[in-house]
Formats: structure tokens, sequence, C-alpha cells
């Protein structure tokens, strides 16, 4: 476990030590009542046994509860909102085209499920395993030092009882890792509902999306059925060992009374330590079994920490060069297949401060070089040679699809600050809105609007625009074609258009045709 931020916690332990040594004090208690206080019949004795015995069982008790159950999952949440915090700081930071090799499903189960499991993994080994191994020891030493034989008897039955506990428990480590894997398919199922709900419901598709969820759903119950039936295989498996080995105990220990080599007294002490031997052991072998069945979870948030350190795969290609971005005999790709090819740019500059406007068929590749630009795919299937400037970071993204939180327009701004003019450019008059994530209350006019707002009310001198025009109405389109002309010289812009609106302004325009790009500069 490499995350950092989940710190050992030495008091739990010691606190766990000391738990378990006032348990310990109870068989002990019960044997000197049968041996010393029922065979004298001394009653004065048996009211400083009762009130002594009281009191450890209460302490014994409240440290149990607080010590080994509420505080050992007090640190588990604590550190789980910890990791999950940490999660989320590197899915932000983490180079974008690295992070879309993955499925949202999985991000989403990372982030709750593995996130948790780390953290219960995390206490386990470094608090609860420690704490029940000192237990362990202490009541083997206590038990050789009452009777040998009892001694041998409980080291034989502690290690056949570890050997059954961890062997049973192999087939859970082969499972855990498809199980996660066919729980991040099950979850990106229920996300493609979630989020496309309302495209479901417009054209009246329903049935088909619950057919397909319901073949999703019974692949995925049948394999953790499966799962679940070693799980309890395993976690029950110590409990019928233990009801056998008592069996024994009880006719050894009964030998050794009618032999007069030990008391009845010390026999029920033994039978009570043999009950409470099964479980700190049972506890280290199922910790040691869920560390191994869970270490998918532990090296999915590792990954996550090493992956949101890599630079961008652009990152080797920004240079400190006075253009925007260069290519020479440049072939792009979407994918590693020849009929991925998009298009060959011969030679291509693009200015700082400069107006360019791309145009092209859908599906030409036009938005996919400002992603590229950007770091938000891959340059891996991409041959030929291009640089960007290194001050590329420094770009607002107009992109799709659009989001939204819950709460208000300004909330909905992310920080941004809101621009007077800017609204009346894009003829907002919905600034008193709440507005949900869905947005369901926010017309796609509304919303493109929105979207542009935040992206005009940045400061960044980078702007790429794809296809800002989309479902406004006619005057706001004018007065955005305005507002961007105005733009021009102050900001490097690059815009995805189907029109001509801007062509006549434009530094240059950007056209795919038959899988070439070629500038076409812009004569006054």
């Amino acid at each position: 476990m490499k995350t950092k931020q989940l710190k050992k916690y030495p008091f739990p332990i010691l606190m766990m030590a000391v738990t378990f040594g006032i348990s310990l004090l109870l068989p002990y208690l019960s044997g000197y009542l049968i041996d010393n206080l029922l065979a004298s019949r001394d009653t004065e004795k048996l009211w400083g046994w009762f009130f002594i015995t009281f009191l450890t069982v209460v302490t014994s008790m409240g440290f149990t509860f607080f010590f080994c159950n509420y505080n050992l999952n007090r640190f588990i949440v604590i550190n789980s909102r910890i990791l999950q915090n940490k999660a989320i700081a590197d899915i932000l930071h983490m180079n974008p085209s690295l992070f879309s090799k993955k499925d949202k499903g999985y991000y989403y189960n990372l982030c709750t499920n593995s996130c948790t499991s780390y953290s219960e993994v995390h206490e386990e080994m470094y608090c609860n395993l420690i704490g029940n191994l000192l237990y362990v020891i202490a009541l083997l030493a206590v038990i050789s030092c009452t009777n040998w034989i009892f001694g041998i008897f409980f080291l034989i039955y502690g290690i056949l009882l570890a050997v059954i506990s961890l062997y049973g428990s192999r087939p859970l480590f082969d499972m855990q890792k498809d199980v996660l894997t066919r729980q991040d398919s099950f979850l990106s199922e229920n996300r493609n509902i979630i989020e496309n709900k309302l495209g479901i419901n417009a054209l009246h598709t329903e049935a088909f999306f619950q057919e397909e969820f319901g073949k999703c759903c019974s692949h995925y119950t049948k394999y953790v059925l499966k799962y679940k039936f070693w799980y309890y295989v395993c976690v029950y498996a110590p409990t019928m060992i233990n009801k056998i080995f008592g069996v024994v105990y009880l006719f050894i220990a009964a030998l050794l009374v009618f032999r007069g080599s030990v008391t009845v007294g010390i026999l029920m002490m033994g039978y009570q330590y043999l009950e409470s031997f099964s479980e700190p052991i049972a506890t280290v072998c199922n910790i040691l079994t869920r560390y191994k069945s869970n270490k998918i979870h532990v090296d999915r948030v590792d990954q996550l920490s090493i992956d949101a350190e890599q630079e961008s795969e652009t990152e080797k290609y920004k240079t400190d060069q006075e253009a925007l971005f260069l290519a020479e005999s440049f072939d792009f790709y979407k994918g590693g297949q020849p009929d991925d090819f998009l298009y060959h740019i011969d030679s291509l500059s693009l200015k700082k401060n400069g107006l360019y406007v791309i145009k092209g068929e859908n599906g030409s590749g036009k938005s996919m070089l400002l992603n590229l630009m950007l770091g938000n795919v891959s340059p891996e299937h991409s041959r030929g040679i291009f640089s960007l400037t290194r001050d590329i970071h420094d770009t607002a993204f107009l992109t799709y699809p659009f989001f939204a939180v819950n709460g208000s327009f300004d909330d909905n701004l992310f920080g941004i600050t809101k621009n007077e003019a800017l609204l009346r450019t894009l003829n907002i008059d919905f600034a008193d809105k709440e507005i949900t994530n869905n947005p369901i209350n926010l017309s796609y006019g509304q919303q493109q609007k929105l979207a542009l707002l935040r992206v005009f009310g940045t400061d960044q001198p980078t702007l790429f625009l794809d296809e800002p025009l989309s479902n406004l109405d006619a005057e706001t389109q004018s007065q955005v074609i305005d507002y961007i002309k105005s733009l021009k010289g102050k900001k490097t812009l690059l815009v995805v258009m189907h029109s001509d609106e801007l062509d006549d302004s434009a530094d240059g325009i950007l056209w795919i045709n038959d899988h070439k790009m070629i500038l076409n500069k812009h004569v006054s």
C-alpha cells in the first residue's frame, strides 16, 4: 500500500492489547470460582469475586466496543474520505488521454468501493492484525504456563485452523479481480441508462434498455453468488473446526482431571480460552484473505496516484516556440487501424493571437485536432512531426456535452466571475434560475449560452470554440460572432464552424477535405 496520506496508529494497537489482556482474566476468574470458592463455600470471598468479575466484564465490554469495534471503524470512515478526496484530486489532475483509456464505471468503482476497501484493508493490516496476533501469543503463553499439554494442543489447533482458513480462501483470490471487472461493466450499464434517461424516453426505447440491463444483471448476479459461496465457506470453516476441537479438548482435559493432573476449574478455564482462541486466529486469517482478495482495490488506488503524476503524452511535443501549433508531413489517426486515418497535413503553422476557423464534414476530425493539442487524445497513432507552444495549457475549451451542478446560476459559473457585458451579449435572461445537474430546466440554447459565458468569462489567452453557434437564436448568433471578432489580436482563437460568418475576419481557414487538411490564407 503506497498511499502515504493514511497514518498508522500505535495507540489503538496498544489499547487493543490492553483490551485483550483484560479479557484473559475472565476464564481465570471462572476457574478460581470453581476450584477455590465453591469447594470452600466461602461466601465472604464470593462477594469480592463477584465485584471484581463484574467490573472486569463491564470494562472488557466497554473497551471491546470502543477500541476493537467503533474506533477501528471510525478510522476506516475517516480514511475512506481521505482516499476519496485524493482520488478525485488525482482524477482532476490526471493526463486526459490516459484518463479516457478506462470506462467511467471503472472510476466510479474506484472512488467508492476501492477507496473504502483500501481503507478497511489498511486499518486491518496495520492495527487489527497486529492486535490479534498479540492476543494469540499472550493466550498461548498463559495456557502453556497452566499446562504444557494444553499448550501443545492449542498450538496444533491454531496451526491447523490457520492452514485450513488460508488454503480454503484461495479460490477467492482468483475470483476477486474478475468480480471487480464485472462490477465495472455493471456500473457502466447503470450509468448509461441514468445519464441518458431523457433520450431513451424520447425515443420510447425503454424496453430495449431494460432487456439489455436484465442480461447484464443476470450475468453479474450469477458470478457474485458463486463468489459469495466461497466467501462464506471461508468465514464458517473456523467455526466448524472450533466445535470439533472443543469436543476433543474436553475429552483430553477430562482424562487429565481423572488422573489428577488438572482441576475442574482449570478444565473450564482452558475450554473458555479455546473458545476465545479461535476468534483472533480466524480474524488474522480473514484479514490476510481480505487483503489478498481485495488487493486489486489497493492496486487501483495506488495506480491512480501513479497515473496522476504522469505528464501528458503531448508534453514532449511542447517547445518555447512562437507559433501555437506547427506540423510537417503529419498524418493524423483516430485509432490504431488503417481505416482510422483522418487526414494528412503537408505543412501548417498557427500563430498566436490569430483567429482560425476549422471546417470539414462531420466526423472528419475537426474537434480531434483541438483535443490533440490539449492532450485529451493520445498522439500515439499519429505520424510525422508536430509541436506545440508550452503555454497551450492556458486554453479555455468550449466542448460537449454540457454539464451543470445543482445550484444557482452563479454556482454553475464554477468560480468564474460573472461579466454583465457578456450577459447582455449572450442575451442571458435566466440568471435568477436554480439549475439542476440534469439540467432539465434549461433549453439547449440556454445551455449553450451558459457554456459560452464560462469560456468567454475566463482570462485564458487561448480559446478553442467547438461549434459556438449551436442552438442559438439568430440575434445571439450575430452578437457572438461580433464578440469573437472583437477578440482577434487579443487572444488566440480556434473555432470549429460549418457556416461562413467568421471567414472574412479569419487569419486562416483550415479545410479538411478528402483526408487532407489545407490552410487557406485569408486575403483582405
